[in-house]
């Protein structure tokens, strides 16, 4: 911008400045009477207006964008600040006159910078802080938690993908004019959006989103067509949190913390390099958590260690250089169910809690269930160091397709089941991962099929969300001649995993970006079935030769309900056979 002639608020030209300024006495003198009388009240305007022009105060820089670019006045350069960034302004505007034939002008604001003087516009300035982010509406990307306070994890409310919102405001501003969470209202409910699931337009949605939808037009799920929206996100990757190339695992359940120094020894002696230990199963907490007992006091006086205890051994873990996997009992918990049965699955004949095999189910429908299982787990990555958090019986009950009309599921948003699951995985990621802590989650085998189950597991959905899918294809629960296996499908563990993997591997490439593989072996016998099958050191290698032999070589977990210590030192060989360069 070349220079220009620049004008006061008042109207008098900078010309004026290149008077003499003489003494009221000699312009009284020269000027005789009531001329002169008015020379020295111009004289005191004039010294009034270039006090008034010398007084400056402090604005922030303010925009749509994150950044914005300003112009030095005398034209020779332009600089770029962030917004949110405080500037020494003066108070009074300079009218710029782009033309002689310019008779009003355009008002700016000189900007001190370095001593070096720049032009904004009262446009590009605001008073406060709040007043720097301008954004006043937008649209939610995919389906996201509207949180209820500045910094989470507390649910106000949900959005689904396209919805409008309004900006009230932000959270925190960041060094790069970013903002991190905004100040929103969306169907009524006010609360607090994560910045990077809201886009200025309704065009600028992922394509993927749209697409995808409408690829899935078709999906079924507790009776009900409807349509699973899921763009591309981000999976775990913390430098400060590797997570192993092939994470072979141990299951440690609750009672195990006592005797700690046992499995450790495993580990040392084997191939073995990760334990996944329970943090809540379905009939109490493993330890003494301060979340449970705010959440639910039946569940905190049923605990079976102390929080010291617990803290100690996944320290001690850890400081054997095992990757410390916490598994958490998601939808299925009695005593949760018993301090809170209006969150729960009802009985609609009975009006009762509803339960499956003697078990009771939180509603995967109800947000404070989520808030509760996601504080949990939060707590048990700061608190105790998890590597990776695990939620198991992250669905819906088994056969609930056969009782739909006798069960109210608290289904509050009218969500179908895999709506209210895909949801639900987005929060807990999201919660994990400003953690630097991944998110592995529990399926049936039965998700290696290509349709949404009956309790709300899709494969391609949840691999799209989890860093780890740990699927559960444990081959005692297969029909005795499942893809047409001749044999009992468990006295033939390789070949029923084998084609079992076949399946999912043509779900994974369905995935928009797909999890890694780590999946559940059995390491118990095949005992209620004809014929029994003892699950040895043979069987262990035969699950993890197939699950291998198709790729899915992420690593693998052995599930053995009692942790037996017995068993996993006869698996040793096993373990070893398979330790990666």
């Amino acid at each position: 911008m070349p220079a220009k002639a620049f004008t006061g608020a008042s109207g008098i030209t900078m010309k004026l400045r290149k008077w003499v300024i003489v003494t009221p006495i000699v312009l009284l003198l020269a000027g005789g009477g009531f001329v002169g009388y008015k020379v020295y009240q111009n004289y005191l305007a004039e010294q009034a207006r270039l006090e008034e022009e010398k007084k400056r105060e402090t604005l922030y820089v303010s925009s749509e964008e994150k950044t914005v670019e300003i112009e030095q006045r005398d034209g020779e350069g332009t600089l770029t600040l962030v917004r949110g960034t405080p500037v020494e302004t003066r108070v009074v505007p300079l009218v710029i006159k782009e033309n002689e034939d310019d008779e009003e002008g355009k008002e700016y604001r000189l900007v001190f910078i370095d001593e070096v003087e720049y032009l904004m516009t009262d446009d590009q300035l605001s008073s406060d802080l709040q007043g720097a982010v301008k954004e006043s509406s937008g649209f939610v990307v995919r389906p996201a938690v509207i949180y209820k306070d500045p910094s989470g994890p507390a649910i106000a409310s949900t959005a689904d993908t396209g919805a409008e919102v309004q900006i009230n405001g932000f959270a925190n501003l960041l060094p790069d004019g970013s903002v991190d969470r905004y100040k929103v209202t969306v169907n009524d409910q006010q609360g607090y959006l994560r910045s990077e699931y809201l886009v200025r337009n309704s065009s600028d949605i992922p394509d993927t989103v749209a697409s995808f939808q409408h690829e899935r037009e078709d999906i079924y799920g507790g009776g009900n067509a409807y349509t699973l929206d899921y763009s591309v996100v981000d999976k775990g990757n913390f430098a400060n949190n590797p997570m192993p190339r092939e994470v072979r695992t141990l299951y440690l359940n609750k009672a195990c913390i006592e005797s700690i120094d046992d499995y450790i020894e495993v580990a040392n002696n084997s191939g073995i390099n990760a334990f996944i230990i329970d943090i809540k199963e379905s009939d109490g907490p493993a330890y003494e958590s301060p979340v449970i007992k705010e959440y639910s006091p039946t569940s905190y006086d049923n605990a079976f260690n102390s929080f010291e205890a617990y803290k100690a051994a996944v320290k001690k873990c850890k400081d054997n250089g095992i990757y410390v996997i916490g598994r958490i009992v998601t939808f299925k918990d009695d005593l949760y169910a018993e301090d809170h049965p209006e969150n729960c699955l009802v009985d609609i004949s009975s009006g009762a809690p509803y339960t499956l095999a003697s078990a009771y189910w939180p509603s995967p429908y109800q947000r404070s269930v989520w808030e509760y299982n996601i504080r949990l787990a939060i707590e048990a990555a700061e608190e105790m160091g998890f590597n990776e958090i695990n939620f198991d019986y992250i669905r819906f009950p088994d056969l609930i397709d056969l009782e739909m009309d006798n069960i109210d599921f608290r289904n509050t948003y009218g969500e179908t089941m895999a709506q209210a699951i895909n949801k639900y995985l987005i929060y807990a990621r999201d919660e994990l991962h400003d953690r630097n802590v991944y998110l592995s989650c529990d399926v049936f085998g039965e998700t290696s099929n290509d349709y949404v189950t009956a309790y709300g597991q899709y494969w391609p959905m949840m691999s799209n969300i989890a860093d780890v899918m740990c699927a559960m294809p444990y081959p005692d629960h297969f029909a005795i001649h499942d893809y047409g296996i001749a044999q009992a499908v468990w006295e033939v563990p390789y070949e029923l995993l084998y084609n079992w993997g076949l399946y999912i591997t043509d779900r994974q490439d369905e995935t928009p970006n797909p999890a890694k593989v780590r999946t559940w072996i059995q390491g118990f016998d095949t005992t209620y079935k004809d014929p029994e099958v003892v699950y040895d050191v043979n069987k262990i290698n035969e699950q993890i030769d197939s699950l291998y032999s198709n790729g899915l070589d992420d690593g693998y977990m052995v599930w053995n309900a009692p942790s037996e210590l017995w068993r996993y030192w006869e698996y040793v060989p096993a373990f070893y056979e398979r330790i990666s360069e």
